[in-house]
């Protein structure tokens, strides 16, 4: 397989994968009343700390003003605490609450149950010495796959 061929073949396989995961951590993280946005900066705090509102906006590759906002929401469910820098009033520390945590424990073992589910229910296959979960195939008489 040529170079090209191989490399659009990535970007596909890239592609899908990046979909099916948004749409999948979408639906999960939602129904424990948290935004995408908001679950990615608890996940952030919960393996790094105590974080500033600069550093978690430059991690999210978000604005400063738009992790205000993520936060103060996260802070009015209880799942974040936000405190002042003593040194600098200007600066801003978040800290995952225990609340928080026990938020993220719940939607961690949701999405790992998930995967569990991904990736026996169907067949892996390799794309470009990638492992690729796909989807199951039609099945033609007698439960036999059809060949494509």
């Amino acid at each position: 397989m040529d170079l090209d061929r191989a490399a659009e073949r990535l970007q596909q396989a890239s592609k899908e994968l990046i979909v099916r995961y948004q749409f999948r951590d979408r639906n999960q993280i939602c129904c424990h009343g948290l935004s995408v946005s908001q679950c990615y900066v608890l996940d952030a705090l919960a393996e790094q700390g105590d974080l500033t509102i600069q550093r978690l906006a430059e991690r999210m590759q978000l604005a400063i003003s738009t992790m205000t906002r993520v936060v103060a929401q996260l802070v009015r469910q209880r799942h974040a605490r936000r405190r002042r820098d003593p040194q600098d009033r200007r600066v801003v520390h978040v800290a995952i609450t225990p609340r928080g945590k026990e938020v993220m424990a719940t939607i961690t073992r949701a999405l790992v149950e998930s995967q569990k589910a991904i990736r026996f229910s169907r067949p892996a296959r390799r794309v470009i010495g990638i492992p690729v979960v796909t989807r199951e195939r039609p099945r033609g008489r007698r439960g036999a796959v059809r060949r494509r």
